[in-house]
Formats: C-alpha cells, sequence, structure tokens
C-alpha cells in the first residue's frame, strides 16, 4: 500500500513537472538582432513562419541614414512579388532612415519581412540594423499545462490522504469468545 502511495505522489510530482513546463513555454518570446547589406537596386527577406495572434515588434535602422522601405507580405503575397506580378503586402514603411515595427499576424503562414534598397541611392550599399521580437501565445499549450497541473494535484492528494481503512489492535485475551453484533 505504500508504495501504490509513494508511485501516486512521484505520478503527481511528474506531472507538475510537465505541466509548469508546458505553462512556460506557452508564451514565449523570441528576440534577435540583424545587421545586414541591401545591395544597390537588390532587396532582404527574413522569413518567419508564424501562427495566428503572433506579434512582431521592432525597429531598424540604415546606419549612415539613407532612407530604405520595410514590408511585410504573406507567403502568397510574396510569390507575387517574386514573379513581379504583385505588389501588395500586410504591413508598409515608407522609405525612412529609422522605423517602428509593430504587426500582428491573423492566419497562420510563412510571412516574408522585406528590405527594400532606398529608390534614392541606386549606386550605394545600404546597411541596416534590425531588432525584432515575436511573441506568440499558445492557448493549447497553456490549456494543457492547467489541466497537468491539477491532474497533478489529484494525484499528489491521493497519494497522501489516509487510506480510509483504520487498523485498531484489540488486546483479545486467548478466551475470549466474539460477540454477535445483536442485543
Amino acid at each position: 500500500m505504500v508504495s501504490r502511495k509513494r508511485g501516486l505522489v512521484t505520478v503527481g510530482l511528474i506531472l507538475v513537472l510537465l505541466g509548469g513546463y508546458s505553462l512556460y513555454t506557452s508564451n514565449p518570446v523570441h528576440s534577435y538582432q540583424s545587421t545586414f547589406n541591401l545591395l544597390p537596386l537588390k532587396y532582404l527577406k527574413i522569413v518567419a513562419n508564424l501562427r495566428d495572434q503572433t506579434r512582431i515588434t521592432g525597429a531598424f535602422q540604415e546606419t549612415s541614414g539613407r532612407s530604405v522601405e520595410f514590408r511585410i507580405m504573406s507567403s502568397v503575397q510574396f510569390a507575387a512579388f517574386q514573379t513581379r506580378t504583385g505588389n501588395a503586402s500586410l504591413y508598409a514603411l515608407p522609405e525612412t532612415a529609422t522605423g517602428q515595427v509593430d504587426f500582428t499576424s491573423t492566419v497562420p503562414d510563412t510571412y516574408y519581412l522585406l528590405f527594400l534598397h532606398g529608390s534614392a541611392f541606386p549606386n550605394t550599399t545600404q546597411t541596416v540594423n534590425f531588432q525584432r521580437t515575436y511573441t506568440s501565445i499558445d492557448v493549447p499549450a497553456i490549456l494543457s499545462g492547467i489541466a497537468l497541473i491539477v491532474i497533478a494535484g489529484v494525484e499528489i492528494y491521493w497519494g497522501f490522504r489516509p487510506s480510509g481503512r483504520q487498523h485498531t489492535s484489540s488486546a483479545a485475551t486467548p478466551g475470549d469468545v466474539p460477540r454477535p453484533p445483536w442485543p
């Protein structure tokens, strides 16, 4: 009986660890910093596979103060951009030397963060610093973490609760005869 109770407590503690890990990783925040060169008349793409409701925040700066254009495109928009059949984007900042980015995805997709070379500088390589943070809340992971912790609480409770059977020892003498329960 004692080993069964230890097993319940052990399983409960393992479930607490798994539930805690699930909750810890359910709101991942990933930060990145990039410095890159934009060659004349070219663009640079940063690919991000995002789930819905992922927020991208950040800032960029062209080191010499020259303007660049920034866009965020879905996979369909980027395919049209590559084949020169479309120029639409979900988010755009006109040509500027510095910019603040704040975008939230609406559907799971591959998103393309594009930096386009400044049109006023056709023969100059531009250098850009870009710091960005991706924040994504994973609702199923939060719910599963809570469920695991609740189940762990039940397991630990069962492991520590009294068994309900109380064994009492009575000092019976060898000549005692048990009496029937009725009067």
